[in-house]
């Protein structure tokens, strides 16, 4: 009996030892509100709070780039309005009258955080910022950031005027895709053309992981007293490129880089619906043969982060089937949710034809004589 109990327990050692595999820990932050996603497939990595309503002070000026890259062009001469040249600060001094041309706007915008730049581009693109707010929040509901309502195109203040951290990345992984946009928010210094003095005027980057995180390419940092400290932050290292949102944050650098560093060191590529595999068996009325099986249209893949991520398969089909049925019909879906969240719809099809009773003579067509 003592031979019996201590060999149990010495396998029992054996099989913890085989068995352990080292997970690093989710990052403590310094904030209750944050969210990282992989840019390239938009799944959600680590998040907390992540659907919060939030202000976020200047990370609004991602939406106000977004919307002058596609209607002005770079080369147009904005005029600096009375109501432009009082924005409060942080302002880069621009006076009543003056002619910028766009694109050293939107440096000052996106690099140096000026407000009265942004003022002066929503007026130049809507004549009016007000109107230019609400298609900011138009074409954020367009590309999937559903929480959001501007007011302004700067990010002052307004109780009307919120975000989250999960439309942030959605917000940040759209204007990465704007190749001129990407390059002025992955600048660290550059110079601005001030109209008020004969020599251009030096601007350092607010986004202070630029030059000092592996892979840092932008986005955008925000700051008032209402929002706190907020940071959308991207870093790009060989197939991975990770964005990551913290709001109201004690140390938004350093979270940020908790997080990418967590994304980067913790997570590994897997397939988790194979194209070649049949999926879904099911019945088939009036057919030559009584079942059919269906498959992904698709292979899929996603990131294990940590020690596992949720995912669930829900199936949509239509179980009464009747015959014929084509190579390539869809017969259903398969809806991916992750973590509990919608991510991805794959449709089930048929990878072959199943003719009608009646229409024995065509299968014996095909699958006897040729």
């Amino acid at each position: 009996m003592i031979r019996k109990t201590s060999l149990t327990i010495f396998l029992g050692f054996i099989f913890l030892i085989f068995n352990y595999t080292y997970v690093n820990a989710a990052p403590y932050l310094a904030t209750n509100y944050f969210c990282l996603i992989d840019k390239d497939s938009g799944q959600v990595l680590y998040e907390k709070g992540q659907d919060e309503l939030r202000a976020v002070a200047s990370t609004t000026k991602m939406m106000t780039a977004i919307l002058v890259a596609e209607y002005a062009k770079p080369n147009d001469l904005a005029i600096v309005s009375i109501k432009a040249a009082k924005t409060p600060a942080y302002s880069i001094g621009l006076k009543a009258g003056q002619e910028i041309e766009v694109d050293e706007l939107l440096k000052a915008s996106l690099i140096r955080s000026a407000n009265d730049a942004a003022v002066v581009l929503a007026e130049h693109v809507a004549s009016d910022e007000k109107f230019f707010a609400y298609l900011m929040t138009k074409k954020a509901f367009a590309i999937g950031a559903v929480n959001t309502n501007f007011t302004n195109a700067s990010g002052l203040p307004n109780d009307e005027h919120y975000s989250t951290a999960y439309d942030l990345t959605v917000i940040g992984s759209y204007l990465l895709n704007q190749e001129k946009l990407q390059k002025i928010v992955a600048t660290p210094k550059t110079t601005f053309a001030h109209p008020s003095y004969r020599i251009p005027l030096d601007i350092i980057n607010t986004n202070k992981l630029l030059g000092n995180y592996s892979g840092a390419n932008g986005i955008k940092t925000g700051t008032t007293n209402l929002a706190g400290n907020c940071l959308v932050a991207s870093a790009k290292r060989q197939d991975k490129n990770l964005i990551a949102v913290v709001l109201k944050s004690h140390d938004r650098t350093g979270d940020c880089r908790r997080l990418l560093d967590y994304g980067f060191n913790n997570t590994k590529y897997i397939k988790v619906i194979d194209r070649k595999t049949a999926f879904k068996t099911l019945n088939v009325n009036n057919a030559i043969k009584p079942f059919i099986e269906l498959f992904p249209g698709k292979d899929l893949y996603l990131w294990e982060v940590g020690d596992g991520v949720s995912i669930e398969k829900r199936v949509r089909l239509n179980y009464l089937i009747e015959a014929p049925i084509k190579k390539g019909q869809k017969l259903g879906h398969i809806d991916i949710y992750v973590n509990n969240k919608f991510f991805s719809t794959i449709p089930l099809i048929s990878m072959e034809d199943n003719y009608k009773k009646s229409n024995i003579y065509q299968w014996l067509k095909e699958n006897l004589f040729y």
